[in-house]
């Protein structure tokens, strides 16, 4: 029994958008936690390293509370460092480029597959290069997702959650 190419490339459609859209998901919550990392260690590099100054002229004068002049300058300190060790500026534009990209590349497949069912007849070797293309771009774009330190099997599980919700697969 011979496959049809269209149910072919119907499947292999439908499978991409499937990968893309988790990967975009995916993607996203990464960058959800990125930038909530990056907005509380500013904050708390504003606060501690005006708060050292305020702090060691306040408590100086009590020698109970002097202990905390060095700590609040200490944690600044740790807190910039950590955050120019990790990159996080670097990986908030690096995850907000791959977002981006996915969701104009799930756009693009989403588009072909309105284009087959308006054209159930459509033309094999043009339909073909096509998704040989999308999934050429999917790959290039996966190509930059490194290993990502807040990247957990919980978040992905999440991720898969909300792609089966959206995508309505049970």
């Amino acid at each position: 029994m011979a496959i049809d190419p269209r149910d072919v490339i119907w499947d292999e459609a439908q499978d991409l958008l499937y990968h893309v859209s988790y990967a975009e998901t995916l993607i996203t919550a990464l960058l959800a936690r990125w930038v909530w990392l990056d907005t509380i260690s500013k904050i708390v590099v504003a606060i501690s390293s005006g708060g050292a100054a305020l702090t060691g002229l306040v408590f100086w004068k009590n020698s109970d509370y002097t202990f905390l002049w060095p700590m609040f300058t200490s944690a600044s300190t740790l807190l910039a460092i950590i955050s120019s060790q990790l990159d996080v500026a670097e990986k908030l534009k690096r995850h907000s480029s791959s977002t981006a990209e996915l969701r104009n590349l799930g756009m693009e497949i989403g588009s072909m597959i309105v284009r087959m069912k308006i054209n159930s007849g459509f033309p094999v070797a043009e339909f073909e290069e096509q998704l040989l293309e999308l999934r050429r771009k999917y790959g290039s774009e996966t190509a930059k997702f490194l290993h990502d330190l807040l990247l957990t099997r919980h978040l992905r599980s999440d991720a898969q959650v909300m792609t089966n919700q959206k995508l309505d697969i049970s």
